[in-house]
């Protein structure tokens, strides 16, 4: 990737990371996310789709994270693929209006995304993907250009070993 940097749109599907997280003792930690992504590029859009009234706690992390919280009523008003609907409608018509945009992270692991990713690719654009390992469509996974296990996100970077006392100070 030498020369110029990636400009990167994020899309998230914050409602089925929270499925993966529930039981889980832990709380999604969006923070790793996205210091993950920006390794990749410029981080230009940054989405999370949801009924917010249901993840409240999680509203002042994506405020702080400058991360654009897309409303998506009760699942009983919209039906339950409301949140990807909106979700690929959104990406594609970025993928469209904004040529300069040519990497897109979707965060999920849910399988209805394979044809957002295929279209994507078929656009000349490049995708990441970024779900956790438990509920991951291996289908999703297949699709994208690279994908990234939330848990990896956690795992420490090794230490060198240490030096042995017996070497010259030279």
């Amino acid at each position: 990737m030498e020369g110029k940097e990636n400009a990167l749109a994020v899309f998230i599907d914050f409602e089925n990371l929270a499925l993966g997280f529930k039981g889980s003792r832990n709380k999604f930690d969006i923070s790793k996310v996205l210091e993950r992504l920006v390794e990749k590029g410029k981080l230009i859009v940054k989405r999370a789709y949801a009924d917010w009234s249901r993840y409240g706690e999680y509203k002042t992390l994506m405020h702080e994270s400058n991360i654009e919280m897309i409303e998506i009523p009760k699942r009983s008003m919209t039906g339950k693929n409301s949140a990807d609907i909106h979700l690929c409608v959104d990406a594609m018509d970025l993928a469209w209006a904004k040529e300069h945009i040519d990497t897109f992270a979707i965060v999920s692991g849910d399988s209805d995304f394979s044809p957002l990713v295929s279209k994507l690719k078929e656009n000349g654009k490049t995708v990441i993907g970024l779900g956790m390992k438990d509920s991951t469509s291996n289908l999703l996974m297949e699709n994208c250009d690279e994908f990234i296990f939330y848990e990896d996100l956690f795992q420490s970077t090794a230490e060198p070993p240490p030096l042995e006392s017996n070497l010259s100070k030279k």
